[in-house]
């Protein structure tokens, strides 16, 4: 009766609406209690140092202060859920009144405001269970930082640091915040790692012998996922692939799958084509000397690769090839050339190869490749080729050139050189002069390039006759196409170095990092990360830098990532949130994998 009095009163009926309105809007002690725990985090007092500098578990003060203020404010959040109980069936109550009120109202407007008092109250509901939601992980969070494991009953709880994630694997008694694999910390802070902690890629049956792992190589795949080709020594020098993909917690393999049944594969590598993520190129030579260079096109399916029938692209190899996607499903090899003379010496020279990949349709295997053209980028022998993608259309390759047939005589060393190539429609144009880092220096080693980004990019190399590792930054001058020196090569290490593998998180495409990347590269730099190894297969050494201004220069660095065992042979490559899959294998053939987180502080 008292409603049916207010539905027949305009004015009575605004009334009510708007008191409604008012007494649910209690609102300022949840407000106060989730200003608490900003005031509690404040600078200066102990349980925000302790937060941030992830010490509370070190010190029995802090973890009893920390442990005290929870049960604090579980007392207070028990108190309101007892209250909230007494509410919701109040709240109910009003509901259907209102709801009542009006299939009684007189004119729209009085409708209006009624509707609009249910949506206040079902907001001031919503905002009361965000509340206590919010303080209950604020108190699992607190407990979890004070040691007490089993603090929460599931991730919602949490509210893990931005290089962790929240574990609620079956077993465990609670849910629990953990770094990603290749971080060290508690979950909420989490850096880079001191050692690595190493894998085996290949879990071998039972009472059956080891694969003997060669020529390893990894390259990246879309989704976070890498592939991973090797030779398989003991198994007649067969070539596998298989596909792994990085997860928080570590990596999962699928089943290898054979590059060729026919002829053995050495010096495998691949590359996923543009365009299409199901889809790889794959290059390899048949023979250790005197093999045939080989481009197959492979496609993904189910976790394994299906591959076509090769197409030879060059006779009489004994070097690795470096294998780069374009668009269009467009690949380019570069590769050392040797063309027989009559005589029967060979002519020799730095050659590419621009060929298109047929993935055929599904369900059928792809075709082989269409061979569009070859160009020289050095005359003369080549050798110890690396490259490194500047952007969709251009790249850098670095290489040891020998002695210029066409030269009279030799006035530079050419040990340590760099050229640029651009792909323009269908040719491939390698448009700057190459440029000789180290004239002076006959004996330039093991190298890498990696990009950083706005056409910058880093080359290091092993100067033999100096036992000295080098590093220097360079960039492409869009303009003019000339190469840029931005820094000098610099001193890395001295000693015999019989490998370098970097990497950088400065992708050639933003498709290939997760969104959780993308975010912490919004406040923080790129990251180089170097991986040097010694003589006689001793441990391997890494190092992480800081990319600053836009690629021109690199600072903070700091040593991680140590092997903890022997290492002969090594490949890497950088995920899409930032880790590195670091692969090496030791003197038996035995190869591991280790992930190695470059972002966040140490």
């Amino acid at each position: 009766p008292w409603l049916k009095i207010h539905s027949q009163n305009p004015g009575h009926l605004r009334n009510f609406a708007i008191s409604n309105t008012v007494a649910n809007n209690s609102r300022m002690s949840l407000r106060a209690l989730l200003v608490l725990p900003q005031f509690l985090l404040a600078p200066g007092l102990e349980i925000s140092q302790a937060v941030q500098h992830g010490t509370a578990r070190q010190s029995s003060a802090s973890t009893y202060y920390v442990s005290d203020v929870a049960d604090r404010f579980t007392a207070v959040l028990q108190q309101l859920k007892a209250r909230d109980s007494h509410q919701r069936l109040a709240a109910a109550q009003d509901e259907a009144r209102l709801r009542g009120v009006i299939m009684h109202a007189s004119t729209p407007q009085d409708k209006d405001l009624v509707e609009l008092a249910i949506e206040s109250q079902e907001e001031s509901r919503l905002e009361r269970e965000n509340a206590e939601g919010a303080v209950a992980s604020f108190v699992a969070n607190l407990r979890q930082i004070s040691g007490d494991e089993a603090s929460a009953h599931s991730c919602s709880e949490l509210a893990c640091g931005d290089l962790g994630y929240c574990d609620a694997s079956a077993g465990q008694e609670s849910a629990l915040c953990r770094c990603r694999a290749g971080y060290q910390g508690d979950g909420f802070v989490c850096h880079p790692p001191t050692a690595l902690v190493q894998h085996p890629l290949i879990q071998s049956p039972a009472g059956a012998l080891p694969a003997q792992v060669a020529d390893l190589h990894v390259s990246l795949l879309r989704g976070n996922n890498v592939a991973v080709a090797f030779r398989d020594m003991s198994r007649r020098d067969i070539g596998f692939v298989v596909i792994g993909a990085a997860r928080d917690g570590g990596m999962r393999w699928n089943r290898p799958t054979v590059i060729s049944n026919r002829t053995a594969a050495f010096s495998p590598v691949l590359v996923e084509l543009k365009g299409d993520h199901s889809n790889l190129a794959v290059a390899y030579r048949t023979k250790d000397r005197g093999g045939d260079g080989m481009l197959a096109c492979g496609r993904q399916d189910k976790g394994r690769v299906l591959f076509g029938p090769p197409q030879v692209f060059a006779r009489y190899q004994a070097q690795l090839a470096s294998l780069l996607a374009l668009p269009n499903s467009r690949v380019a090899v570069l590769f050392a050339e040797h063309q027989p003379r009559t005589s029967g010496d060979f002519d020799m020279f730095g050659a590419s190869l621009l060929a298109e990949l047929v993935p055929g349709s599904e369900g059928a295997a792809p075709a082989s490749p269409k061979l569009l053209g070859k160009y020289r980028f050095a005359e003369g022998p080549v050798s110890r080729i690396s490259v490194a993608a500047l952007s969709p259309l251009s790249f850098v390759v670095a290489y040891r050139a020998g002695q210029d047939p066409n030269e009279a005589a030799v006035s530079s060393s050419r040990g340590a050189t760099v050229a640029v190539a651009e792909l323009w429609g269908p040719e491939l144009v390698f448009t700057t002069h190459p440029l000789s880092l180290e004239p002076k220096q006959d004996h330039i080693w093991a190298r890498s390039v990696v990009a950083l980004g706005n056409n910058a990019f880093a080359y290091t190399y092993h100067s033999g006759n100096e036992q000295l590792t080098k590093q220097a930054i360079l960039q492409l001058d869009k303009t003019t196409h000339r190469l840029v020196m931005l820094q000098e090569p610099v001193l890395l290490s001295r000693g015999f170095t019989p490998f370098i593998s970097t990497v950088s998180t400065a992708l050639p495409s933003e498709e290939l990092q997760s969104a959780s990347q993308l975010e912490l590269l919004q406040t923080q730099e790129h990251r180089l990360f170097t991986f040097l190894g010694s003589s006689k297969g001793a441990k391997g050494q890494g190092k992480i830098c800081r990319v600053l201004q836009g690629g021109s220069t690199l600072g903070g660095c700091k040593e991680a990532a140590l092997s903890t065992g022997q290492v002969f042979s090594v490949a890497s490559t950088v995920l899409g949130d930032g880790r590195v899959f670091l692969l090496t294998a030791d003197a038996k053939g035995l190869a591991s994998y280790a992930l190695v987180g470059l972002m966040g502080n140490r």
